[in-house]
């Protein structure tokens, strides 16, 4: 099993993959659009690498960090989440998102990653729950249920105004967590 690779960025294929070169043989990994988006040609990189076996295929999936690794593995034992949807979780919102909608039992988050339908979003929070003090903490703003709920609803009111997750995700970031929906929403637009 392959457990981290250092190397060079040889080349990058939106939306999630990257080939790394590792002493003359590159590595084709699957990345977090994020990350994938702070790559460049040339530069050295060093990934936490998930493995996944099939009968057809080997698969690496890359992380910036073993936390972001460990947040993609307990996601693909998620029922009904595989390594694809895991990724496509982790682009698609950040972690403070994610674990604020898990502890807040937040559906409307997780259902704006495409492939999360109101099932799997409610499998998800009650199969991850169990599971957040095992992953780390991670800040969240106020740290209260409802600031879950209140990104959540921010971030469906921005994606209702014809804003993509892309767009969103750095400004949401950035919103003070004492603000109420109302001011919230008004700073996104502001920076938008």
């Amino acid at each position: 099993m392959i457990g981290s690779l250092k190397g060079v960025v040889d080349q990058i294929t939106p939306p999630n993959l990257v080939v790394v070169d590792v002493g003359g043989v590159g590595y084709l990994v699957h990345c977090p659009t994020d990350l994938l988006s702070r790559l460049q040609l040339g530069q050295e990189v060093k990934l936490s690498i998930s493995m996944s076996v099939r009968e057809d295929a080997m698969t690496l999936y890359g992380f910036e960090t073993s936390q972001d690794k460990n947040w993609f593995e307990a996601l693909r034992t998620a029922q009904g989440v595989g390594p694809s949807l895991a990724l496509s979780i982790l682009s698609s919102i950040s972690r403070n998102e994610l674990v604020a909608a898990i502890a807040a039992n937040d559906h409307a988050v997780l259902k704006t990653v495409p492939g999360v339908g109101p099932k799997t979003a409610l499998r998800l929070i009650v199969e991850m729950q169990g599971r957040l003090d095992q992953l780390g903490s991670v800040d969240v703003g106020s740290g209260s249920g409802s600031s879950g709920s209140v990104v959540g609803d921010l971030r469906l009111a921005l994606i209702s105004l014809g804003y993509t997750q892309d767009q969103i995700r750095g400004v949401i970031e950035k919103v003070p967590a004492e603000f109420s929906l109302e001011e919230m929403l008004k700073y996104c637009l502001k920076e938008l």
